[in-house]
């Protein structure tokens, strides 16, 4: 018997558990069923997908945003302003 409770879930009582001037076949075992991590875990990769999808929609308004801004600014004092990404050079 490997777990804890492995002993009563075979539905063996040991004689500590039992009252004195009881007989054990009179005595009954309660036990919680064993714990559940599927909604756990569900909760979790919803609220990563939830927070992922967040990102990249902050990333994209921020996008937007910069465009938006360098097009403005030629316009407002004669200064060119240029959005470019960066390149790797090997």
């Amino acid at each position: 018997m490997r777990q804890p409770d492995a002993q009563l879930r075979a539905n063996h009582r040991p004689a500590a558990l039992i009252p004195p001037g009881t007989h054990p076949g009179h005595v009954v075992v309660v036990q919680a069923p064993p714990r559940s991590y599927g909604g756990l875990i569900l909760l979790t990769v919803t609220i990563s997908a939830g927070a992922s999808a967040v990102l990249i929609a902050a990333a994209f308004a921020f996008q937007t945003i910069a465009a938006a801004a360098a097009a403005v600014v030629p316009t407002l004092g004669g200064i060119g302003v240029t959005v470019r990404l960066a390149k790797n050079k090997h």
